[in-house]
């Protein structure tokens, strides 16, 4: 992941725990929505970062 923010990287962290119990808890459809939102700010967040102005 491009983005080197520690709060990013906490928050996704807690969201991918949360995730994982919602697996483990069999709660199949809530745990593949969250995926889908994971994936997408992940790559969004990459994105956002490697076409910003690297000239600060």
């Amino acid at each position: 992941m491009a983005s080197d923010s520690k709060a990013f990287s906490l928050i996704m962290l807690i969201f991918y725990a949360i995730l994982l119990y919602f697996i483990f808890a069999d709660k199949n459809m809530i745990a593949m929505y969250m995926m889908g939102i994971g994936m997408f700010v992940e790559a969004l967040v990459n994105c956002v970062c490697t076409f910003q102005s690297k000239t600060k």
